[in-house]
């Protein structure tokens, strides 16, 4: 029986030393550039009049917020009061951008107790041009949240990916 155990315990810590010297070299952080704040506006336009949440957990102030935007695990923006339907609130400046891949995650709640499907419209402008449209949806009244992927170059274009 001690034959057993010394196997297989000899056998387990031979194979984590094997795994550990094996292990591919640490990746250098990438140097991001970040880009200026202040040449972006956001826009989100609900297509419904937002809430307060009433499942949120008291004392997390974010997750009371009628609406809520994340650039970079950032928040740059969150409303507690309740925004009409169809009026686009404007966020500028944008911080948190860099040059290359770029997310901005935007979390809006409905009023309790519909069940239509509900619409966000997210866009994204530098100057007057539009670098990212999407629309984010929610079905049968549940919280309309999600993530906008888009690549930002230097000459301020941006490329919109699904992922």
């Amino acid at each position: 029986m001690a034959t057993i155990w010394l196997v297989l315990i000899g056998g387990l810590s031979l194979y984590s030393y094997q795994r550990d010297r094996h292990k591919p070299p640490v990746a250098a952080a990438e140097k991001l550039t970040e880009a200026p704040a202040k040449a972006y506006t956001l826009e989100l336009t609900p297509g419904f009049a937002t809430a307060a949440d009433p499942f949120a957990l008291k004392g997390d102030a974010s997750a009371k917020a009628t609406l809520l935007v994340r650039v970079a695990d950032r928040e740059i923006y969150q409303s507690d009061r309740s925004l009409p339907a169809g009026v686009a609130k404007s966020v500028t400046p944008v911080p948190g951008l860099v040059l290359g891949h770029n997310e901005i995650y935007v979390r809006a709640v409905p009023p309790q107790g519909e069940t239509r499907d509900h619409a966000l419209r997210v866009r994204l402008f530098q100057g007057g041009r539009v670098i990212v449209d999407q629309t984010l949806w929610g079905e049968k009244g549940a919280v309309v949240a999600g993530s906008v992927p888009f690549e930002l170059t230097a000459a301020g274009e941006a490329s919109h990916e699904q992922r």
